[in-house]
């Protein structure tokens, strides 16, 4: 689950994974995010739409105001349905340039690569 304030990413892990374990040693990070665009987008043969880009992750506390502002919702179910001994919150923040494919675009151009694929300067 992915949270955003319009200049960062936060989400969730656990800290035995993979993941943590990487981004502890080289908080240099490459995320890729896939989404459906509506109901009718599942039943079409396309790739899901996506956002790539390269950022620096922060690992935060539980308690830090952008963790409690961002995460609230889940926060709130994650503390009734799991043990959180081992959750660790992350903050990404992305660099200058997203990568995209089949965003901004009609549903059907996304079987045109060419069409579908940008490349956003964001500062």
């Amino acid at each position: 689950m992915y949270q955003s304030d319009g200049n960062a990413i936060y989400f969730t892990s656990g800290e035995p994974a993979l993941k943590a374990r990487n981004m502890r040693k080289n908080n240099n990070v490459s995320i890729t995010i896939p989404f459906w665009k509506n109901t009718l987008h599942k039943l079409i043969p396309a790739p899901p739409a996506e956002l790539h880009f390269r950022g620096k992750v922060e690992f935060l506390d539980r308690n830090h105001e952008e963790i409690q502002a961002n995460l609230k919702r889940f926060l709130d179910y994650e503390e009734k349905m799991i043990d959180t001994s081992e959750s660790i919150y992350l903050k990404v923040t992305p660099g200058k340039k997203i990568a995209t494919f089949g965003v901004g675009i009609k549903l059907l151009q996304m079987r045109k690569p060419e069409k579908a694929r940008n490349l956003i300067d964001w500062d």
